[in-house]
């Protein structure tokens, strides 16, 4: 009925217009250092392109016998295997909307060969397609991130509402925490068209938008010397023999390079690392499982702002300043630093196994006396058990300094790292409470590990000296990320003022013109007086420039009258592995300009393995020429 009756109308219909939209990508912003030069540009590249409806089944095989002589001859052309050519033609990260990139950086002949014999090649298209660019190499990986397409899921979500299946959005790194400034927006043509396909007119034309280019903190030259100094210290650590007779395995590592004013990202390390050259066009499934492999150590885990580790004697400055705050020392208060110390029937030891005599705040952050912490942290958990509601003066403090939280760098990835405390332990207890129940059920009865596996499931939840002891060297369940520990010494070397970490910088559009300052932002103060944050900063110079410092070893030649260092040395114990090896420090230590924070990973001592590598760091800073060759300081006695 609706032929016969409607037929002329449907007819018309046929021959009448129509609307096309035509959408165009907009040029991606570029990333620069802080100088101007490129880290990330875009460039146009040749491909070819294949239309995976047309060329194979839901199977992913070719879809009849025309198909399956074009993949052939597409093979041929490409010097590849005719699997091969099928797997990137079903590649699924890959959106089905758009023609699959089968072949990027296509040469001009194999192009032409295409479309002069489109005919032998149906399904098959050319296009030009603008990709990343990385003028430095992988330097900077995990500052710069990569592209990948949307995902489905992404597609769902009302934050990519404007973003269509196929298109490019950031992944890590300031390519995703930058995306809405750097993606710009897309041109849309609206054409009319007749039934033929013929354009007849022009309804809208919106030309693209350029993204925005990301001038950053970051120092070209500092980044690619602390990628070398990090990697180049970690390999040569390698070779320190341990008391064991084993070597260290110094597994990974972070360096951080804060400015010490404004909290600007200078450089920033992580090693492993990887080339993000390596997902321009969609990375290979080879180069995903090798950087997804655990024996390669995580590769793409960017450890400054995601790795979290016990920070060991680093956190001793948030220890000494939570005394002074309550009130147990004062900056020239002397307390006994012997070779242990026992608190409630269990003996904590001092790294250094010889006594030592009394001294002040300053002296035991020289010396790192672990027994000067645990003393008095010990008292400050009896007096605050004595309260209703305990103070938690040291979790308090610890937190004003950037610990156990995080800070907000613009960069994905940021973990918060742990302070314990009453509630935490309670909370802990109560999720795990379960399974040490059973297990103790099951322990060998009489064995040291049932008697354990009884006290957590009985009182595990409770806050204990022991606990307070160990949070006062930074240990137990204490972790915190190496940008933390960057950001706490900032703030030390800031005049108590802790400042947001950041990378970028400023906007700017296609011309230069600047659109957006990304003004230094205050986190907040550490909430010292004159004379503690004096006390601190004189502890953490004598560190490093004055005999019996933990650190003085590591800078012997160091000319320290020109540049002073003021640092802290750090080893935290995580069983069964080796200890992880900290330094952090700022110099000049009379007028900060730097702040430097190296971590190993396994890596022994501090004063080991970390602060030659940091002290590399500053010799580039500032310039210091080398009159002979500083190696790794040698001896397993070596603990903090």
């Amino acid at each position: 009925f609706l032929q016969v009756l409607a037929g002329d109308r449907f007819a018309a219909l046929a021959d009448s217009t129509r609307l096309r939209t035509v959408v165009s990508a907009a040029p991606r912003g570029h990333v620069l250092a802080s100088d101007g030069r490129e880290l990330v540009r875009n460039r146009p590249a040749l491909a070819l392109v294949a239309d995976r409806q047309r060329l194979v089944d839901d199977a992913g095989r070719p879809r009849d016998d025309e198909s399956e002589r074009v993949v052939g001859r597409l093979a041929v052309l490409l010097g590849l295997e005719v699997d091969d050519v099928l797997g990137r033609i079903n590649d699924r990260r890959y959106s089905p909307f758009r023609p699959v990139p089968v072949a990027i950086d296509v040469p001009e002949e194999v192009l032409l060969s295409v479309r002069q014999n489109q005919e032998l090649f149906r399904g098959i298209g050319t296009d030009t397609i603008p990709v990343r660019e990385y003028p430095e190499g992988d330097l900077a990986a995990h500052l710069v991130g990569y592209l990948g397409q949307v995902s489905r899921e992404e597609l769902a979500d009302p934050a990519f509402a404007e973003y269509r299946g196929g298109d490019l959005v950031g992944r890590g790194g300031l390519e995703q925490a930058y995306e809405s400034d750097l993606r710009g927006r897309g041109g849309q043509q609206v054409l009319v068209v007749n039934r033929r396909g013929a354009v007849i007119d022009v309804q809208s034309d919106r030309a693209p938008v350029p993204g925005l280019d990301l001038v950053t903190w970051l120092d070209l030259d500092l980044q690619r010397e602390v990628e070398a100094a990090l990697a180049e210290g970690i390999v040569a650590s390698r070779s320190i023999l341990r008391s064991d007779g084993r070597l260290l395995p110094s597994t990974a590592g972070s360096a951080v390079v804060l400015d010490a004013r404004t909290g600007g990202v200078r450089a920033l390390a992580s090693f492993p690392t990887y080339d993000p050259r390596e997902f321009v066009g969609g990375v290979s499934v080879a180069y995903w499982e090798r950087v997804n492999d655990p024996a390669e150590y995580q590769p793409l885990t960017n450890r400054p702002i995601a790795g979290q580790y016990p920070p060991g004697s680093v956190f001793k400055v948030a220890s000494g300043a939570a005394m002074l705050e309550a009130g147990l020392v004062g900056p020239a208060t002397r307390v006994g630093c012997p070779a242990a110390y026992t608190a409630a029937d269990v003996t904590f030891r001092n790294w250094n196994p010889v006594g030592e005599g009394p001294m002040d705040l300053a002296t035991a952050l020289k010396r790192s006396c672990d027994t000067y912490f645990y003393d008095l942290s010990f008292r400050l958990w009896q007096q605050e058990q004595r309260q209703d509601e305990p103070d938690e003066v040291l979790q308090a403090v610890a937190r004003r300094f950037g610990f156990g939280g995080r800070l907000g760098i613009d960069l994905p990835g940021e973990q918060a790292g742990v302070v314990p405390s009453r509630e935490w332990r309670q909370e802990f207890w109560l999720r795990y409470r379960e399974g040490y129940c059973d297990r103790a059920e099951t322990a060998d009865p009489g064995s040291l590990a049932r008697e354990l596996l009884v006290d957590l499931c009985r009182f595990g939840g409770l806050w204990r000296g022991g606990d307070a002891v160990n949070l006062s060297i930074g240990q137990g369940d204490m972790l915190a990320t190496p940008l933390q520990v960057a950001a706490a010494y900032q703030a030390i070397a800031n005049d108590g003022v802790l400042m947001r970490p950041t990378v970028g910088r400023e906007l700017r559009d296609a011309d230069g013109t600047l659109v957006r300052t990304i003004e230094p932002e205050p986190l907040g103060d550490l909430g010292l007086g004159a004379a503690e944050l004096a006390a601190l900063r004189d502890g953490l110079e004598r560190v490093v420039m004055e005999p019996g410092g933990t650190a003085v070893g590591a800078f012997a030649g160091f000319p320290l009258d020109a540049v002073p260092v003021a640092g802290k040395t750090g080893t935290a114990e995580r069983d069964p592995r080796v200890p992880y090896a900290w330094f952090a420090a700022y110099a000049p230590a009379d007028a900060p300009e730097v702040v430097v924070v190296v971590s190993v990973e396994e890596g022994g001592g501090g004063s080991q393995t970390a602060a030659p590598i940091a002290r590399r760091i500053l010799e580039h800073v500032f310039g210091i020429e080398r009159t002979t060759e500083v190696g790794f300081v040698p001896g397993p006695e070596i603990l903090d």
